[in-house]
C-alpha cells in the first residue's frame, strides 16, 4: 500500500511515459477493439502512454486492422498506432524487439492481445521500474468458454500458479521467472541483454538473460494481468505441449550456464527446478503409472528402502501442498469437497495429456523450433479439433495389457491396469464432453 501511495504522488507530479506493446496475428477485429477499450480505463494520464498494435498479418487483413486502431483511438481519446512488421524472425520475441525500436518512450509494458489489466497497471509500473529491472505483473486466469475443463484449468491458474509459484516465492524472496504478459523494461536494459530471442521460449530467455547479466526480476504483488486460459483440451493440449517443450529448450541452453553463475546456491537451485517443472511433471505422471504395471508383474511391490523413502516423502510434501492450496480456495469461499474435485479433475487432465507433451518434451532438449500456432481463444475453440491417436493409444496399450493379465491370471496386475484403465477412460470423458 505504501508502494500505490508513493506512485500516485509520483503520477500526479510527473508521471512517467511509457509504451504498451501488443503483438497480434489473425486476430479478429472484435477482439483488437475490445483490447483497446481497456486502456481507456487506465487510471493514468492519456497523452503519458501510447499503445502499439503489432501485426504481422497480410497487407489485406491489416489496412482493416489499422482503420479499427485508429478509428477507436479518436473514439477513446487514447494514442494507439498499428504498426505491420512484413519480415524478419519466426516467432513472438522478433516482433516484440522490432516494435521496441519503433516504441516513442523507454519504459516497455508487453501484453498478450487477451489480457485484461488492471487500472492501476501503469502506476505500479511506473513505481517500480528502473534501468535494472524487469517487473512482472503477476498472471490470473479468465475463460471465455464455461466449460467443466475450464473452471478446473482456473483453479489450477489461481491456486498454484498465482499464489505459489509467484506470489509465495515473492513472499519468500526467491528468485523468479516472468511469463510473457505483463512484463515491463526499460529499452537500455532490453538492449543490454540482447533484446527477445527469436524463440518460443522468449519470456523465459529474457528473464535468465537479466538475471545472469546482473539484473532483477521483481513480481508486483498488486491485482494480476488477466489472461484468457484455455476451455477445450484441443486448445489447452497445444498450450501445454508448447510450454513443455519450452522448458527442454530453456533447460538445455541455460542449466550450465546457471550452474557456473555468480548466484547465491540457493537462486541457481530454484531457477533449474523453476526451469525443469515440466519436463519433471510430465516424466512424473506418465512413468509412475507404468512403473506401477511393472512392478505388478514381476511381484516386486515393496520398492527399495531408499526409493520407498522417496515416495513417501513426495507423499508428504503432495498432502502438505494440497493442505495450504485447499486453505487458499476455502479463505476464498470454496469448499472443500470442490477443492479436491477440482484437483483431482486437473491431476487426471495431466494423466492424460502427458503422452503428447511427453513427445515435446524429448524434443525441446534436441531441437531449437516447433512448428508455433497462436492457442485459439474465445468460440474459435470449438471448432478447433485434433487426433487423440496419443491418448487412446495409451488406453488401448493399458487395456492390452489388462486383457493380457486376466487372461493369465495374474490378478493384481490385472487389478492395476484395470484401475489405471478406468482413470484413463474417465479422463477422456471428461475432457471430451
Amino acid at each position: 500500500m505504501r508502494s500505490v501511495g508513493r506512485a500516485r504522488a509520483l503520477v500526479s507530479s510527473d508521471p512517467l511515459p511509457m509504451s504498451f506493446i501488443v503483438p497480434v496475428k489473425g486476430e479478429p477485429l472484435d477482439v483488437i477493439y475490445s483490447m483497446l477499450l481497456r486502456f481507456a480505463d487506465l487510471d493514468y494520464p492519456r497523452d503519458s502512454f501510447e499503445v502499439l498494435v503489432v501485426s504481422d498479418d497480410d497487407e489485406g487483413y491489416f489496412a482493416k486492422l489499422k482503420a479499427v486502431v485508429e478509428a477507436t483511438a479518436r473514439e477513446l481519446g487514447i494514442r494507439a498506432r498499428a504498426l505491420r512488421r512484413d519480415s524478419g524472425g519466426r516467432y513472438k520475441g522478433s516482433a516484440l524487439n522490432w516494435a521496441s525500436e519503433r516504441a516513442q518512450h523507454d519504459v516497455l509494458v508487453f501484453l498478450d492481445v487477451d489480457s485484461r489489466i488492471p487500472r492501476d497497471a501503469a502506476v505500479r509500473v511506473a513505481s517500480a521500474i528502473d534501468d535494472n529491472t524487469l517487473l512482472f505483473l503477476g498472471w490470473d486466469g479468465y475463460t471465455s468458454l464455461f466449460t467443466r475443463l475450464g473452471r478446473a484449468l482456473q483453479f489450477t491458474y489461481r491456486y498454484f500458479l498465482l499464489y505459489g509459484a509467484y506470489l509465495g516465492r515473492a513472499l519468500t524472496g526467491d528468485v523468479l521467472l516472468a511469463l510473457g504478459s505483463g512484463i515491463a523494461i526499460k529499452k537500455s536494459l532490453l538492449k543490454r541483454v540482447g533484446g527477445f530471442c527469436d524463440c518460443v521460449a522468449d519470456d523465459y530467455d529474457i528473464s535468465l538473460k537479466v538475471l545472469l547479466s546482473g539484473g532483477r526480476v521483481v513480481y508486483d504483488g498488486g491485482v494480476p494481468v488477466s489472461v484468457e486460459i484455455p476451455a477445450t483440451y484441443f486448445a489447452f493440449r497445444k498450450q501445454f505441449a508448447r510450454w513443455v517443450f519450452n522448458s527442454s529448450y530453456i533447460a538445455r541452453k541455460y542449466v550450465a550456464r546457471i550452474l557456473e553463475a555468480p548466484l547465491p546456491l540457493r537462486e541457481r537451485a530454484s531457477l533449474i527446478l523453476t526451469i525443469l517443472q515440466h519436463p519433471l511433471i510430465v516424466a512424473t505422471s506418465l512413468f509412475l503409472p507404468l512403473m506401477g504395471l511393472v512392478a505388478t508383474y514381476t511381484g516386486y511391490l515393496i520398492p527399495p528402502l531408499p526409493v520407498l523413502a522417496l515416495e513417501l516423502a513426495s507423499a508428504s510434501l503432495t498432502f502438505i501442498l494440497l493442505y495450504y492450496t485447499t486453505s487458499l480456495a476455502r479463505s476464498e469461499g470454496r469448499g472443500l469437497a470442490e477443492s479436491l474435485a477440482l484437483t483431482a479433475q486437473n491431476a487426471l487432465i495431466a494423466l492424460l495429456i502427458n503422452v503428447t507433451a511427453f513427445v515435446y518434451m524429448v524434443a525441446g532438449f534436441f531441437r531449437d523450433s516447433i512448428t508455433w500456432r497462436v492457442t485459439p481463444k474465445g468460440s474459435t475453440q470449438l471448432s478447433f479439433k485434433e487426433s487423440l491417436a496419443p491418448e487412446l493409444s495409451y488406453i488401448g496399450v493399458v487395456a492390452a495389457v489388462a486383457t493380457y493379465a486376466l487372461l493369465v491370471h495374474m490378478w493384481t496386475l490385472a487389478l492395476s491396469a484395470m484401475a489405471l484403465l478406468l482413470l484413463l477412460v474417465y479422463a477422456l470423458w471428461l475432457v471430451t464432453r
